[in-house]
């Protein structure tokens, strides 16, 4: 694990030019220095470099870089050096651990698939819990497209993955995988934009493609919202163009006029939830939702994210892509710890209802 880290900050060192381009508007450079700074403090000395779990991990650094750095990935190494050699408390980050953990147990997840059957849908843990009723008419609506699709609740172990808990993830996430691939599945259709980041990076033997590029190619019923809106893009698909282009098509087919604004797409900004430094420290989380306070200037906001919406949603007007299309009642989205026994309870319907 050093060794990564060694390599992370020696390319770093010698090819960053101290431009600053990635310091702007990203409190935890500006607290802690500029990439290059930090990696050749980390060649020196790992104990007097920046705690790396102050970092969003949000990858605007890299998409901003002239020399094309990867800063971020010099970060996840360093948290994950920190977690392996046991100097770092991950006791602040026990509600999302036990999020986790609840969400690939037996309790939550499940697998269905119909006889010859060969794609699952995977809803992910947020939508879950927040909109079971949401999850539902999508999933009907997907058995439209394909009358074989199945279904896979579960976790796809991306808090463990960002935290740096690398033992933790590669094992979760290859129990998962292989309980899909003995299923007979080679295609996810993801509806979290962090579990097609993880399934994207690490799903070998399986197809990886939103839903919302499938709901693209489908009739739309007009929206009861009106007027214009704004797509915020979530971090972790800042290069998935399909996924993108896909909610802006889904938006307008829903009657919304879409609003360009310069941070969007590749630049799109942190709502301030990646990294969970919200749990360390909650004050560059809350400067990253800030700037997209400020960004939109009070335009309505359309998301394809349940955790951008959520934590958004605190402070502007925000609606899920899929409240849009699934929710014309506008029911209000569960919250902890509701959102537990709504996921076992969606659990029980897919068991009943699939397969």
């Amino acid at each position: 694990m050093h060794n990564s880290i060694t390599q992370y900050s020696r390319v770093i060192d010698a090819a960053c030019t101290r431009c600053g381009k990635c310091q702007i508007g990203c409190s935890f450079l500006q607290e802690y220095g500029l990439p290059g700074d930090i990696a050749h403090q980390s060649l020196l000395s790992d104990s007097q470099c920046p705690d790396p779990f102050h970092c969003s991990l949000c990858g605007l650094c890299t998409e901003v870089c002239p020399e094309k750095l990867t800063p971020e990935a010099l970060f996840l190494s360093m948290r994950r050096e920190r977690v392996q050699t046991g100097i770092v408390d991950l006791k602040p980050y026990r509600p999302i651990l036990t999020y986790e953990s609840l969400g690939e147990s037996s309790l939550l997840s499940t697998i269905k698939m119909p006889e010859g059957g060969d794609t699952v849908f995977f809803p992910g843990c947020t939508l879950s819990g927040t909109r079971p009723h949401v999850v539902r008419r999508l999933f009907r609506s997907l058995q439209q497209v394909d009358s074989k699709i199945g279904v896979a609740l579960g976790c796809c172990l991306k808090p463990s993955h960002d935290l740096g808990r690398q033992d933790r993830f590669e094992t979760g996430y290859a129990r998962l995988l292989e309980r899909l691939l003995d299923s007979g599945v080679s295609r996810v259709l993801t509806a979290c934009p962090n579990c097609y980041k993880i399934f994207s990076t690490y799903g070998e033997g399986v197809d990886v493609v939103s839903v919302y590029e499938v709901l693209a190619d489908t009739d739309v019923e007009p929206s009861a919202m009106s007027g214009d809106v704004i797509v915020h893009d979530p971090c972790p698909i800042r290069h998935a163009t399909p996924f993108q282009d896909a909610v802006r098509t889904l938006t307008q087919k829903a009657g919304l006029t879409l609003k360009p604004i310069k941070k969007e797409r590749e630049l799109t900004q942190c709502c301030g939830e990646g990294g969970m430094v919200g749990f360390v420290r909650p004050e560059f989380a809350r400067a990253w939702t800030a700037k997209r306070v400020e960004a939109t200037k009070g335009t309505p906001v359309v998301t394809a994210c349940a955790g951008c919406t959520g934590f958004l949603g605190q402070h502007m007007d925000v609606t899920h892509i899929l409240d849009v299309l699934f929710n014309p009642e506008g029911k209000s989205a569960h919250r902890p710890p509701m959102t537990y026994w709504q996921r076992w309870r969606l659990k029980r319907w897919f068991n009943r209802n699939v397969g």
